[in-house]
C-alpha cells in the first residue's frame, strides 16, 4: 500500500477498535445484570459468571463487527474531508478508488474474522454459556432446592420448606417427576440432607415420607412409606445434554450434514431446511461486510468545510435497515414463503446494487455526495445566540 492508503488504513482501523470494544461493552453489561441475578441465587459461582461473560463475546463480536466497521469507515471519510486532506489527496492525482482500497483490505480481513467468529466461536460459546446457564439456575442441586419455592428442571418440580447449603440439611420436602408415558411420581419427606461427593451433590437423603406413582389418568397406581430414602439426582439435574440439538450450536460445516438430509436427523433433531437457511445468512452476512465500503464512503464523503451532521444518523438507519430485512429475510426462507438461498442472498443483491450505484456516482462524476442533498439534522441550541452587533461589542 501507498503510505496515504496506509495512514488510511491505521485511521480506520483505530476507529473501528474503539467503536467494537464501545458495542461489545454496551452489550456485556446489559446482559451482566441477568448474570448476577443468577449468581446471587447461587453462591460461590462468581468463576462460572466471569466464564459465561467470556463466552458472550463471540455472540456480541458478531453483532458489533458489522456496524463498527460501517461507522469507522464513515467516520474516517468523513474526518479526512473535514480536514481539508481529501481534496489534498485528490490534488495529487488520486482516485476515490485509490482510497478505498484500505477499506477494501480491512473489509477482508474482518469478513474472514467475522466467518470464523459465526461459524466456529458462536456454536461453541453459546453452547458452553447454555451449559453454564443450565448449572447454575436450572439443574444445579443447590438451586433447584429454594428455600419456599417451586422450582422446575426438565421433568421435575422440587419444593423444600428450607435447606442449609453449609450442611445440606433440609426440612420438609417434595419432588414431583414426569415420566415420558404420561404417568407421575411423588415423593414427600418430612426432612433429609444433600449428600456431597467430591465438591457437587451425588444423592439426596430422605427421612420419614411417602412415595407415590400416579397413572396417565392420575389414578394411584403404588404407594411407598419410607423412614429412609436415598433419591439420586438424575442426569438432567446433575448434566446438561450434548452440543447440537439447536441449530446455532452447529459449526458451518457441521450444518452441510442436516442441509443435505431429507428428514430431519434421528439423533440431533435439527430440521433440514433450517440448517440450509443458516449456512446461506452466514455466508450472506460475510459478503455484506465486503459491501458496506461501497455505501460508507460516499456517506461520509463532503465537499464543503461544513460536512452534513447527519451522516452518522443516516448511516446507522441504513444499517439497522440491513440489518432488519435480513432478519426478514431468514424468517421467510424458514416459514417457507422463499427458497432456503433466496431470501439473505436477495437482500445481499439489492445491498450491492444500491452500493456499486452510490460508490460510482461519487467516484466517476463531480456529482455531490449523496447525503447533500438531505437536510441537515442539527440539536437545538440550548442558549440563544447573541446577535452580531452585542457579540462586537462585548
Amino acid at each position: 500500500m501507498q503510505r496515504i492508503q496506509r495512514y488510511i488504513f491505521s485511521e480506520c482501523t483505530r476507529v473501528f477498535g474503539g467503536l467494537l470494544l464501545l458495542v461489545v461493552s454496551i452489550l456485556l453489561l446489559e446482559r451482566l445484570l441477568r448474570i448476577a441475578d443468577l449468581v446471587s441465587r447461587s453462591p460461590g459461582n462468581f468463576g462460572e459468571a466471569v466464564y459465561m461473560l467470556a463466552n458472550l463475546v463471540p455472540h456480541y463480536a458478531g453483532i458489533g463487527i458489522p456496524a463498527a466497521f460501517f461507522l469507522a469507515v464513515l467516520i474516517t471519510v468523513s474526518r479526512i474531508s473535514r480536514s481539508g486532506e481529501l481534496v489534498a489527496v485528490w490534488g495529487m492525482g488520486k482516485s476515490l478508488f485509490m482510497i478505498s482500497k484500505p477499506f477494501m483490505i480491512l473489509a477482508a480481513l474482518l469478513a474472514s474474522a467475522l466467518l470464523i467468529t459465526s461459524g466456529i466461536l458462536q456454536p461453541v460459546s453459546r453452547y458452553e454459556y447454555r451449559s453454564l446457564v443450565n448449572s447454575i439456575a436450572e439443574s444445579s442441586i443447590e438451586t433447584v432446592f429454594i428455600e419456599g419455592k417451586f422450582v422446575e428442571a426438565e421433568n421435575w418440580t422440587v419444593w423444600t420448606e428450607s435447606v442449609d447449603l453449609a450442611t445440606g440439611d433440609l426440612t420438609s420436602s417434595f419432588i414431583l417427576e414426569r415420566l415420558p408415558d404420561g404417568s407421575q411420581r411423588i415423593i414427600s419427606a418430612a426432612s433429609g440432607a444433600l449428600v456431597r461427593n467430591g465438591g457437587t451433590i451425588s444423592e439426596i437423603q430422605l427421612e420419614t415420607g411417602m412415595g407415590a406413582d400416579l397413572r396417565e389418568d392420575r389414578s394411584l397406581a403404588s404407594r411407598l412409606d419410607f423412614e429412609a430414602l436415598n433419591w439420586r439426582p438424575p442426569d438432567a439435574l446433575t448434566q446438561f445434554r450434548a452440543r447440537g440439538k439447536d441449530v446455532r450450536e452447529l459449526m458451518l460445516w457441521e450444518l452441510w450434514g442436516p442441509a443435505r438430509s431429507a428428514t430431519p436427523s434421528a439423533d440431533a433433531q435439527i430440521d433440514p431446511l433450517e440448517a440450509q437457511v443458516s449456512i446461506h445468512d452466514q455466508l450472506a452476512r460475510f459478503v455484506l461486510i465486503l459491501l458496506l465500503p461501497l455505501i460508507a464512503v460516499p456517506f461520509g464523503l463532503s465537499y464543503g468545510r461544513n460536512p452534513p451532521s447527519n451522516a452518522i444518523l443516516i448511516g446507522l438507519v441504513t444499517l439497522i435497515a440491513i440489518q432488519q430485512l435480513l432478519e426478514l429475510a431468514k424468517s421467510l426462507a424458514l416459514d417457507g414463503a422463499l427458497p432456503p438461498w433466496a431470501g439473505s442472498w436477495g437482500v445481499i443483491i439489492l445491498v450491492s446494487i444500491a452500493g456499486l450505484m452510490l460508490f460510482l456516482r461519487s467516484a466517476t462524476t463531480m456529482a455531490q455526495p449523496p447525503l447533500s442533498a438531505l437536510p441537515d439534522i442539527r440539536l437545538p441550541r440550548l442558549l440563544p445566540v447573541k446577535p452580531e452587533t452585542e457579540r462586537s461589542a462585548s
